[in-house]
C-alpha cells in the first residue's frame, strides 16, 4: 500500500450520493485529521469515473465508497477500474447493511475493508490509516 510519511496526507475520494452525508464525512476528515484530506467527493459512477480520467489520475491513496447503491449502479463496479487505474489504490467501504454474504462478495470484488456507516469517524480514520499501511 501507500508510504505515509509525516508530510504526506492520505488522499480521499468520496463515493456516496447523499450529499449531506458525503459533505459531513468530508468535513468531519479533513478538519478532524490533520493527515487525511477528501480530494473528491462525487455521486454516481460517472461523476467518480469522470473524476478518475482527470486531474485525479493516479493521485488517491483510497476511496472510500460510501454507498454501494448509487444512482447509476453498484459501486463494486469502481473496484477494478480503481485497482487497474492505480493499483496501490485502497478501496474502504461503508455500507448501511452489512450481511455475511454481502460483506464477502464485497471483499472478493476488491474492497480492502468494510465497515458500517455508524462507525465513528475516529474509526473509520482508523481503518483508513490502517488500509493505506500507516
Amino acid at each position: 500500500m501507500g508510504d505515509m510519511s509525516a508530510t504526506s496526507k492520505v488522499r480521499i475520494m468520496l463515493v456516496e450520493d447523499h450529499i449531506a452525508f458525503r459533505q459531513a464525512l468530508a468535513f468531519v476528515l479533513t478538519h478532524d485529521e490533520p493527515d487525511l484530506e477528501v480530494v473528491a467527493q462525487v455521486g454516481s459512477l460517472a461523476e467518480a469515473r469522470e473524476a478518475l480520467e482527470g486531474p485525479l489520475d493516479g493521485h488517491l491513496d483510497v476511496v472510500a465508497v460510501v454507498d454501494l447503491g448509487l444512482p447509476d449502479g453498484d459501486g463494486r463496479e469502481l473496484f477494478g477500474e480503481l485497482h487497474r487505474a492505480n493499483p496501490s489504490i485502497s478501496i474502504v467501504v461503508l455500507s448501511a447493511t452489512l450481511e455475511a454474504g454481502h460483506l464477502e462478495e464485497v471483499v472478493k470484488a476488491g474492497a480492502d475493508a468494510v465497515l458500517e456507516k455508524v462507525v465513528s469517524s475516529l474509526s473509520l480514520a482508523s481503518e483508513v490509516r490502517r488500509v493505506v499501511g500507516g
